[in-house]
């Protein structure tokens, strides 16, 4: 399909309606609410103080705070999230900000950049969450960027991802890999480094999309290539971070310490710097010059005479000069840290930021490409001549608020555009699994995949018998549906977000959970996920207390993990048949797909039947013999 370059305007202008509609949403959840009604929605945390205080990492000031009675806090802040720190009872113009360092059910960790106002030691605090535009406009300047490229090889790239010229290719080369592959990960990996503009990656559930990437990563340095590892969320690039480091390869994570796994923290721009010689001597600057300029405020307010204004003016011209020095050498040490480093790996958002100006590289690697915006994935493009993308289609798409974006063209990935543009010959599909017992994995193959997974002969048969203590009866087919049809288990809506919940379903996953348990899985190798918010807190609420250690959230959280047992509660049960949300099979793709031995998935049939996907599941189920009623489960309430 022929582009001009008003396409990338057009983009732009989704843009501006995405990032409209995340207004909207915040002005309504928030619109005439009370300060506690905030706090239910998760907006706000009330009546906080400080219990402890602490220099972190990078230098930031951490303080960790805690409700005035110690109870539970009423909502998750996430790490990483950004929040306005005020006085509980008083006004100020300018909250201080911070971000989430670390979020327990008891206590929150911030992290401030510079000393916060002494009013979070005085009394009762209040935090917001605050929308950060900066992505957005990072966006919107890459936009107008990748619109400029007009000469040269720049103007190619631009036709190429316009879909006006073919991407470029070098003849596959072969490899001494550094870990044995199976065909297609060969394969996968030879193209990709052939690539001369970019090439795909397609990784179904379980099939080692991060051991290609890995291999790409070690065989670019090995050949001198700089490369950068970046996708759209954190945990995305700590995962590339991961894969690097246990390659062997210098890689350096740039970003937010706050919103680094803490295993990975050691390995942040702004914990390395610390001990560059340059930056040693840049704190002492720093020091110093801070206390000339307190020695020259003094001199300024402790009388009039000339002398003392003359003595403040000299103190502060030299603090400036000093000031001038400690940040050029700052700036000195961050570019030796990188430079020093085999791989940068950062968010996709974080491109634009100021400590990586000017920073290019021979190839990125772009992981999650599917969950990325066009906007956003083009980011990367800006940095590197060649890209080459990872993701699947058939999993979580892109997250867009707006509808009317989203119908335009927002919610399909770059990949999935170059996919279509270009044809299957830009793509390597993956389709050998390492993670799912057979029968777990059939139906999400034949229903995303043509049929054309399979699971390799190490997981084929694996089930949660075999992780059990010898001699324990435990009915756990490796594929079980409870049916709920006729129970009664009516989905409920949760008044303030609108999300539905089902309090039937929530008691079966909860007698389910003690009976796993009970027969002595480890709570770490069990997960409950489900597509509603609300029935998510309140699964979490309950399990919570006995159970801490098992992961309870979202579908969408729960991309690209994978536990020996999965829990599933569709939630949906109405007399009219509408399953709603269900409606997003790339979404159902995913919670099918992330146990390992034993997917249990409680619905009501009379509801999902309506669905042909659904209906086609529940037959799967009973012609092997994974089918149960709720009328005669033994774990029921």
């Amino acid at each position: 399909m022929a582009r001009d370059v008003s396409f990338f305007d057009q983009l732009g202008s989704l843009l501006a309606k995405e990032r409209e509609a995340e207004k909207a949403r915040l002005a309504t959840l928030a619109q005439g609410l009370s300060l506690h009604e905030r706090e239910e929605q998760g907006l706000s945390v009330l009546d906080l103080e400080t219990v402890e205080e602490a220099v972190g990492l990078g230098g930031r000031v951490l303080l960790t705070l805690a409700r005035a009675d110690r109870a539970r806090l009423p909502a998750r802040l996430h790490n990483g999230d950004l929040v306005a720190v005020l006085p509980r009872r008083a006004e100020v113009s300018e909250p201080a900000r911070a971000l989430i360092a670390r979020a327990s059910a008891t206590r929150l960790q911030l992290a401030f950049d510079r000393s916060p106002p002494p009013y979070v030691h005085e009394g009762l605090l209040r935090l917001d969450v605050v929308p950060n535009d900066i992505t957005y406009e990072r966006m919107r300047s890459g936009l107008q960027r990748v619109k400029a490229m007009d000469k040269g090889l720049e103007r190619r790239k631009r036709e190429v991802l316009l879909g006006n010229e073919p991407p470029r290719s070098d003849t596959p080369k072969d490899f001494e890999p550094s870990r044995p592959l199976n065909p297609e990960q060969l394969d996968a990996v030879k193209r990709a480094l052939a690539a001369e503009d970019f090439f795909l990656v397609h990784g179904p559930p379980g099939t080692g999309k991060s051991t290609v990437l890995a291999e790409v990563a070690a065989q670019a340095v090995a050949r001198g290539q700089r490369l950068l590892c970046t996708a759209a969320s954190n945990a995305a690039v700590d995962h590339l971070l991961d894969l690097c480091l246990a390659k062997g390869l210098r890689a350096i994570r740039v970003g937010h310490p706050a919103r680094v796994a803490a295993r990975l923290q050691e390995h942040t721009l702004d914990i390395v710097v610390e001990e560059h010689p340059d930056r040693v001597i840049s704190r002492d600057l720093f020091d110093e010059a801070f206390s000339l300029l307190g020695y020259a405020r003094r001199q300024r307010t402790q009388g009039r005479s000339r002398e003392r204004f003359s003595n403040a003016r000299a103190s502060t011209t030299e603090a400036k000069a000093m000031l001038d020095e400690a940040r050029a050498l700052e700036k000195k040490a961050v570019r030796s840290v990188l430079a020093n480093a085999d791989v940068v790996c950062v968010t996709l958002a974080s491109l634009e930021s100021s400590v990586l100006a000017g920073e290019q590289f021979d190839l990125a690697l772009l992981d999650e490409a599917t969950q990325a915006t066009e906007p956003l994935a083009l980011l990367g493009f800006l940095r590197a001549p060649i890209v080459i993308l990872a993701g699947d289609p058939q999993q979580l798409p892109p997250t867009v608020l707006s509808q009317e974006a989203a119908r335009a063209g927002l919610a399909v990935s770059l990949f999935e555009r170059l996919l279509k543009d270009h044809g299957d010959s830009v793509k390597r599909m993956l389709r050998e699994q390492y993670r799912m017992n057979a029968r777990i994995m059939d139906f999400p193959s034949r229903e995303m995949y043509a049929g054309e997974l399979r699971a390799h002969p190490s997981v084929a048969d694996h089930t949660l018998q075999d992780v059990l203590p010898p001699g324990t009866e435990v009915d756990a087919p490796p594929v079980l549906f409870l049916d709920t049809a006729g129970k009664g288990f009516d989905e409920e809506v949760e008044p303030t977000t609108h999300s539905l919940f089902n309090t039937g379903e929530a008691d079966l996953i909860e007698a389910r959970v003690r009976a796993l348990l009970g027969h002595g899985l480890a709570q770490r190798e069990l997960a409950v996920i489900t597509p509603y918010s609300a029935q998510a807190h309140r699964l979490r609420e309950r399990l919570e207390p006995f159970a801490p250690d098992v992961e309870v959230d979202t579908v969408d959280a729960f991309q690209g993990r994978e536990k020996d047992a999965i829990l599933v509660s569709l939630t949906r049960s109405n007399g009219e048949g509408q399953v709603g949300f269900l409606n997003d099979l790339r979404r159902m793709n995913v919670a099918l797909t992330r146990a390992r031995r034993h997917l249990f998935v409680v619905g009501d049939s009379a509801t999902l039947s309506g669905h042909p996907f659904y209906a086609r599941f529940i037959e799967g189920t009973q012609t092997s013999a994974g089918y149960r009623s709720a009328w005669e489960w033994p774990d029921a309430p």
